[in-house]
């Protein structure tokens, strides 16, 4: 988890979030408004959906994580916590989640940093929005996917998942993916072969190695299902890479 200073003043940015559980704690306030895509976000334990309109604070010192599972595009705004004291600006950051008019959301896409004054104006306004439903938190599924991708040899089942999530496995299946656009098995089959990808890539170890630590029963399991994903075999996929310069071995 990383742990950002204050910045001297307000600062914008639209940023993309990675398909990966992140956590972060800064000491500054800050918007977080969906313009494409979505994110899955819990702060402080509130699980926070940013989608198009959504607007999401998160107050200075509390810590969050994030996840987005598609492409997104995000407007964040970093904001100072003198400076909306100095401005009375920090009453209306609340926990709340608000839904932004089309004026609004047209206004955000205006906004500049060197410009505070349009800054604090627009706050004001997005900040009178009534508090807007958030649907059901996916916040176990968000802690489980990390968990899976770091143990890709251990034999998971998609009943043991739900377990674990406190769902009903078609629940479960549901909400995996809307997460992830994906089915639980398709998910798990994609993110062992990108590991593999990359430990053939960056390692001398064996396919038959290479196999067993992405969670494929045998080399000919392997084999197979690389090739009816990418169109060859795993021998010649790697031959038509650049020489592995790491000697080492995978881990399991």
């Amino acid at each position: 988890m990383t742990v950002t200073d204050s910045p001297a003043s307000p600062l914008i940015a639209v940023r993309s979030y990675p398909d990966r559980v992140l956590s972060d704690r800064h000491g500054y306030h800050q918007l977080l408004l969906g313009l494409e895509g979505a994110v899955e976000l819990e702060v402080a334990g509130r699980g926070r959906r940013v989608e198009p309109g959504i607007l999401v604070p998160i107050p200075s010192g509390d810590t969050h994580h994030y996840l987005a599972p598609r492409d997104n595009r995000t407007l964040v705004v970093d904001l100072p916590e003198a400076w909306c004291e100095t401005l009375a600006l920090e009453a209306g950051l609340t926990p709340h989640v608000r839904r932004l008019s089309p004026a609004l959301m047209a206004g955000a896409r205006q906004l500049d940093e060197g410009e505070p004054t349009a800054l604090a104006a627009w706050l004001s306004s997005a900040m009178m929005m009534p508090a807007h439903t958030v649907g059901e938190p996916r916040l176990r599924l968000l802690r489980l996917l990390p968990e899976i991708e770091a143990d890709l040899a251990r034999r998971w089942r998609v009943r043991d998942w739900a377990v674990r999530c406190h769902l009903a496995e078609a629940a479960f299946a549901r909400q995996f993916h809307a997460l992830t656009g994906r089915s639980p098995h398709a998910w798990l089959i994609e993110r062992r072969l990108a590991k593999a990808m990359t430990l053939m890539a960056e390692t001398s170890a064996s396919i038959t190695e290479i196999a067993l630590v992405c969670g494929f029963g045998d080399t000919a399991h392997f084999s197979r299902t690389f090739r009816d994903r990418h169109g060859l075999s795993p021998r010649d996929w790697r031959q038509a890479q650049p020489v592995a310069t790491s000697a080492s071995k995978p881990s399991r």
